[in-house]
């Protein structure tokens, strides 16, 4: 391999770590407010009754009175009809077989995901503003967790949720993700967010040039400067350890905190530059799939 072409290898692979590491910030941080898609029930369908199938006819717009569901209703029923149209059969089914607020909570925040993750490309064209509304976004919920004592930041109490059983560990984030908590609500804006953009990216493309130098070094310094923080660097140099080595990194990490410094470094970029970065990152994740991506970050 020519010199030219070793210097380009290298380049590439700095751009891949910090856009890899942009989007797995994101990944983190969104992980600190909106649970794992799942699913209630049992599987079984019930007969309904007389009243219970009346209940069938029952609208989407009536089911839930709290605003900021009902915000987030109107923009799924904005960006993805069919979709709004899914959720009221899905949510009317499952009041007929009377199920709970945690199980009603969890269709409505599952609601959009699929719609999200498959509007990638047009997410990657909405203006940048989008993309500094979700910053804020991250660093308020953050900054509001970090304060009320609830066991989303301290490391302890995540090696706690680790050692649950499989069905022990979704009651548990169940209830506090259940309908009208601040989870929940949480997880409805974030989500809304993103509907936001996409509804502005297809009625105003931004199409972003490709990344320039500029933008390739201060992406290599991201990667960097966050793979080499502190907390990181304990996480990283523990892997394939034991695991009372690895619990007691993790319990020795405030996750909060560790975002919010993710959040800050990412912020701290030039609006342009942000910009750019936004599109190649979604870009990346559309092409490579998330599976792939953290692949290919493991060598580094």
């Amino acid at each position: 391999m020519s010199k030219h072409e070793s210097d380009k290898a290298k380049s590439g692979g700095g751009v891949l770590l910090g856009v890899g590491t942009f989007v797995l910030a994101g990944l983190v941080i969104g992980a600190l407010v909106v649970f794992p898609g799942l699913t209630g029930g049992d599987g079984v369908q019930e007969r309904p009754s007389e009243t219970e199938a009346a209940a069938q006819n029952t609208t989407l717009e009536t089911m839930f009175s709290d605003r900021p569901t009902q915000i987030y209703l109107d923009k799924l029923a904005a960006t993805f009809p069919s979709s709004a149209s899914d959720l009221r059969t899905r949510l009317n089914e499952a009041r007929s077989r009377g199920a709970d607020d945690e199980e009603l909570g969890v269709l409505v925040l599952q609601s959009s995901a699929g719609d999200i993750y498959g509007s990638l490309d047009r997410l990657s064209k909405a203006d940048v503003r989008f993309f500094d509304r979700l910053l804020g976004f991250a660093s308020d919920k953050l900054n509001a967790l970090s304060a009320s004592g609830e066991p989303y930041c301290n490391g302890a109490d995540l090696v706690e949720y680790a050692g649950l059983a499989e069905q022990d560990l979704y009651r548990t984030v169940l209830k506090r993700a259940r309908h009208g908590t601040p989870l929940y609500e949480a997880g409805l804006e974030l989500n809304g967010l993103f509907l936001d953009a996409i509804r502005d990216a297809r009625s105003n493309p931004h199409y972003y040039d490709r990344l320039s130098n500029s933008d390739m070094g201060a992406l290599q310094t991201l990667g960097l400067a966050m793979l080499t923080d502190p907390d990181m660097v304990r996480l990283l140099t523990t892997e394939g350890k034991s695991r009372t080595e690895m619990d007691a990194a993790l319990e020795a990490v405030d996750f909060c905190e560790l975002g919010l410094r993710m959040v800050n470094r990412i912020d701290g970029l030039p609006e342009t530059t942000k910009g750019r970065v936004w599109n190649e990152a979604l870009t990346q994740l559309r092409i490579q799939g998330l599976q792939r991506m953290i692949w290919r970050l493991q060598g580094y």
